[in-house]
């Protein structure tokens, strides 16, 4: 279990990702303003963490981060800042954990992270049954980040109103819901 202060897995894995940027740029064979990250449940919180920290990454894809990722904390539904807390604590700051019980005096929340990747386009894709990720807060977080978007010239979701599943929405903020659980779903074609 990480200090009050000091990172979680989450955060190095983060850190992590930003050293294999690093290791890109020097690459000539890879166009380095062009890297795209992807990943599922805990690697979907890994993604955003480091999207939000590292602006060389051109785009975030992050499936079923649930919560700690895309989901609205203070919607205390599915996970739970309490369940990851207890039993996924290493991946986060020891402080974190002591919002568990105090939701709703949880300073920030993730709609924040998402707008933390403006103006690069950031796809949030989910699973329609996969309850414990919390899809609606999915949807509702990125709704809250697209004011920091327009800001900035690009487009957010442009709807406060959840598509149905395999209704993709498509813009500098996306949303994507399969008829599911949780996981990604390879057949999404994503091209911004």
């Amino acid at each position: 279990m990480p200090g009050a202060d000091e990172w979680g897995s989450i955060g190095a894995w983060a850190w992590g990702i930003s050293r294999i940027v690093d290791y890109f740029e020097t690459d000539k064979g890879v166009d380095a303003k062009r890297i795209a990250i992807v990943g599922v449940s805990r690697l979907g919180k890994t993604v955003l963490w480091a999207g939000a920290h590292d602006p060389r990454i051109a785009m975030v894809i992050a499936s079923c981060s649930g919560e700690g990722g895309a989901a609205l904390s203070r919607r205390n539904y599915g996970e739970t800042i309490k369940h990851l807390a207890v039993r996924y604590g290493y991946q986060f700051a020891g402080n974190y954990a002591k919002y568990g019980d105090r939701v709703d005096q949880f300073p920030v929340d993730s709609h924040m992270l998402i707008a933390l990747m403006a103006p690069r386009p950031v796809l949030l894709q989910t699973g329609d049954k996969d309850f414990w990720s919390d899809p609606k807060g999915e949807f509702l977080a990125a709704v809250a980040a697209e004011p920091v978007y327009k800001l900035l010239g690009k487009q957010g979701l442009g709807t406060d109103q959840i598509a149905a599943a395999d209704q993709a929405i498509l813009h500098d903020i996306g949303y994507v819901m399969h008829a599911g659980g949780h996981g990604a779903i390879p057949q999404i074609g994503v091209c911004f």
